[in-house]
């Protein structure tokens, strides 16, 4: 590969000897011609300008998104590229069970409220006609302590305390059992509110919804991942330089981005991050295998006025390297 590399940095300085000499100049010297095949080889070796091709990513995480349960996608709120902000909904999966349990769930619970209502005012009843019989039986205690009545007068007052109190006790006890019923109740509610919650996706965050790997109608498993989202925040251009450029590139160089093969600018960066090694692998294809004999560098590019920018997009980053010395 470094025959290849002197050949064309050969051929080059032959092109443009051959592209001097097609001009009508005056000749000039071997000295001047040497003079100018080095600075044409500095200019090779130092050059002012590396350009480096990439892709804009976050510069958070990209999250997966997936169903903590499986059921089939009933609507997609969100379009890609969609930004959202924080709990907006993105993505629902069928819920009719679980909204036909909820109602069901619903109408049971108010069916125990109004039961515990007048089990409530039952006790409260018995409970005032036990303490009327109580008065009732202390006035006949009196009368026949003054021998005013005979002490059989007592026996059908003692009879209604103890109905009554029967009463308010049996009172109590439903009203005991229809609170153990509405806990389990609202329990059952909750766990199926727990179902129906897990049927809806929301947005982790601010953010932008990247991509969908289902659509509208199509069954989808519990973990299976369904989308992916980034989180808002800067954008940086993950990109690679070839490696004959490698060195050249360092961090705190500034950068600027625009459209491979277009002069217009997109955005201005600076070099956070350059690979300790070279990589035979190109992120920027989708086939690598295309790329096992090329050798990359790989940076990262923080962004600035990047609004024009789109993640996933491919670019172009032209590099100002280290001062070049003609």
């Amino acid at each position: 590969m470094g025959q290849l590399r002197v050949l064309s940095v050969s051929l080059l300085l032959s092109l443009l000897a051959l592209a001097c000499g097609n001009k009508e100049e005056p000749a000039k010297g071997p000295a001047s011609a040497a003079a100018e095949r080095q600075a044409a080889v500095r200019r090779l070796q130092n050059p002012k300008v590396v350009a480096a091709l990439g892709k804009v990513i976050p510069e958070g995480e990209i999250l997966e998104l997936a169903f903590e349960t499986s059921g089939r996608v009933r609507r997609i709120h969100v379009t890609e590229g969609q930004k959202t902000q924080s709990g907006t909904p993105l993505i629902a999966l069928d819920a009719a069970l679980e909204d036909n349990q909820l109602q069901t769930l619903g109408a049971q619970l108010e069916r125990n409220r109004l039961e515990q209502e007048d089990a409530r005012a039952q006790v409260r009843h018995y409970e005032e006609i036990l303490q009327q019989h109580r008065q009732t039986y202390q006035r006949l205690q009196r009368s026949v302590e003054a021998n005013a009545l005979p002490a059989s007068e007592l026996d059908q007052a003692a009879l209604d305390i103890e109905d009554s109190r029967y009463q308010a006790a049996a009172a109590a006890r439903l009203l005991q059992r229809l609170d153990v019923q509405a806990r389990e109740l609202r329990l059952q509610e909750g766990e199926v509110r727990l179902r129906r919650q897990q049927k809806e996706l929301k947005a982790p965050g601010d953010g932008t919804l990247l991509r969908w790997e289902v659509r509208e109608g199509a069954t989808v498993n519990a973990y299976q991942v369904a989308g992916e989202f980034a989180p808002a925040g800067p954008l940086l251009l993950e990109a690679e330089v070839d490696e004959y450029f490698a060195s050249n590139v360092q961090v705190g160089q500034n950068a600027i981005i625009r459209r491979e093969g277009y002069t217009d600018t997109l955005a201005r960066g600076q070099v956070i991050f350059t690979s300790g090694k070279l990589s035979g692998k190109s992120i920027l294809s989708e086939d690598n295998s295309q790329f096992e004999d090329l050798q990359v560098r790989r940076i990262k590019i923080r962004l600035e006025d990047s609004g024009r920018l789109l993640l996933g997009m491919k670019v172009e980053a032209l590099i100002q390297t280290a001062k070049n010395t003609d």
